[in-house]
């Protein structure tokens, strides 16, 4: 648990990191520029992050495994045993993030929604992006013939569910964009909240046999 929550705070940190550097980007490049800069810069830095791993000694964590898990830590569900979609997906991943940071950006001379509804907002598609990765590692690790039918449903509907939340925010109705985008995670999360707590509370006093 101490390792996941380690895992999981290390890479909203990145998150936030990146979408703070392009959103910085843009203040002083403009929108478009800056993306392009960024999806740049992106892209070498997941090339170097392979390169790193390709030189790397196998079965010892140096330097070089470190900064790599840095450079490209999205897509190891994807891989299937290969470098190149690691890099790849973490290019997508990055690019993705920057992208989100700067359609969050309100138009010079605009207001635009409130700074915690924007950080909110980013939070949500943020979750339900990783959500979207993680089923698709599980479908892209099933077995072959394995039943997936309903596994791409679900990222259809996530897919949905985040488009149609940048749809509402681009339409000028952030707050209903952060319900669409943020209400079922937050929702999943009360739920698994209350069933560890229940777990720790009752179930280690109940008796299963």
């Amino acid at each position: 648990m101490a390792l996941f929550i380690a895992l999981f705070t290390r890479r909203a940190a990145l998150v936030a990191a990146a979408a703070a550097a392009c959103y910085g980007l843009a203040e002083g490049l403009g929108a478009g520029p800056a993306l392009l800069l960024w999806a740049a810069a992106a892209a070498g830095a997941c090339v170097l992050g392979a390169v790193l791993l390709r030189v790397s000694a196998v079965g010892r964590i140096t330097w070089r495994n470190r900064a790599a898990g840095y450079l490209i830590p999205w897509g190891w569900r994807l891989n299937r045993g290969r470098l190149w979609p690691v890099a790849v997906v973490s290019w997508v991943v990055w690019v993705a993030v920057g992208a989100a940071a700067l359609l969050l950006r309100p138009s010079p001379g605009e207001d635009g929604p409130a700074v915690g509804v924007r950080i909110a907002l980013f939070a949500a598609w943020a979750v339900d992006a990783a959500a979207l990765v993680f089923i698709l590692g599980s479908i892209r690790q099933a077995t072959p013939g394995g039943r997936v039918g309903s596994l791409w449903k679900l990222v259809a509907v996530i897919a949905g569910l985040v488009g149609a939340s940048v749809a509402l925010h681009l339409g000028d109705l952030s707050r209903a964009a952060l319900l669409l985008a943020g209400g079922p995670p937050a929702v999943l999360i009360v739920i698994a909240a209350l069933f560890v707590g229940l777990m720790m509370t009752v179930g280690r006093n109940a008796r299963w046999n």
